[in-house]
């Protein structure tokens, strides 16, 4: 009973840790925007000062890749559909934004990604719900109502 009660906390540290970096990447992505942006202001105003040489795209691909590696860590901690489909979800947006190689390959990331939603919709949390109503059945079968 000890060995699950510890595993437990661990898998509740891991999910709290792994959100952590979420935001940590989400807040650290809007800097780099923002500076981003004053870069595009001093070229507009015709003034010679770079304040981040890297270029955007190169950050993308490593938020991306960084994102893509915490949702697979969670994937293997949770091990539910939905997190399955959390990664996948995550290349296939990676891919069209990073790679970005045609139009072709643009619409049939659009066309994959919606199926993923729809699959999480119509399938993963319509099975969430049936499995709500079994409970709901179950405890009303338990205690009539009077």
């Amino acid at each position: 009973m000890k060995k699950k009660k510890e595993s437990t906390y661990l898998i509740n540290y891991l999910e709290k840790y792994s959100k952590f970096f979420e935001v940590s990447i989400a807040f650290l992505l809007l800097v780099v925007i923002t500076i981003k942006l004053a870069d595009i202001f001093f070229v507009l105003i015709d003034v010679n000062i770079v304040i981040m040489k890297m270029e955007f795209e190169a950050v993308l691909t490593l938020v991306f890749n960084l994102v893509i590696g915490i949702e697979f860590t969670k994937m293997l901690i949770k091990h539910t559909p939905e997190t399955v489909l959390d990664v996948l979800l995550f290349v296939i947006a990676r891919h069209m934004v990073v790679l970005g190689d045609s139009n072709y390959n643009i619409l049939l990331g659009v066309v994959a990604i919606s199926g993923i939603f729809a699959t999480k919709k119509y399938l993963v949390d319509a099975k969430k719900y049936r499995d709500d109503e079994l409970v709901l059945e179950e405890a009303s079968d338990n205690y009539p109502v009077d």
